[in-house]
């Protein structure tokens, strides 16, 4: 929600994308590691630890921003996203330079159909979201079925 806040005011032009991607990045930080820490006991969040910390790390690098190869941006919206970035009015984002620290961290990883692209974190942050429904939904059903032990038995006296 603070991301989204301050994504928001810095595409207004109220809050300069220096101020505004860093905030945003450390009040995510705080609140993922809390949620994270906090649920240790899932393996599946470990998955999810690591492609937190390598976002962390390539996003620290870089001042607060995600770096993001634009010829890796699907043709159809290399366009958009270059006025985007060049501009600096993402918050979050900035353009990848040959300076880039990190740079094979970044948003390197074309996503075709979503026009889009990801991050080798991204990637760990998928994996680990789509475990941790899989350990929670057998957790469920492993639940579910030690409570349903019922006794059904005729005294006949």
């Amino acid at each position: 929600m603070l991301e989204a806040l301050v994504g928001f005011l810095t595409g207004r032009g109220w809050l300069s994308p220096e101020v505004g991607g860093p905030l945003a990045k450390a009040g995510v930080l705080v609140c993922v590691s809390y949620g994270l820490l906090a649920n240790l006991r899932l393996r599946s969040l470990w998955f999810i630890w690591l492609g937190f910390a390598l976002n962390t790390l390539v996003i620290l690098a870089n001042r607060g921003h995600m770096p993001v190869w634009l010829e890796a941006v699907p043709p159809e919206a290399r366009e958009g996203m270059a006025r985007q970035l060049t501009a600096r009015s993402d918050a979050v984002h900035s353009l990848m330079t040959p300076d880039t620290p990190f740079y094979y961290l970044g948003d390197i990883l074309p996503v075709y159909w979503a026009k889009s692209v990801l991050s080798l974190g991204d990637v760990y942050l998928i994996i680990g979201i789509a475990a941790l429904v899989l350990e929670l939904g057998l957790r469920a059903k492993k639940q579910r079925r030690q409570e349903w032990s019922i006794d059904i038995r005729f005294d006949t006296d």
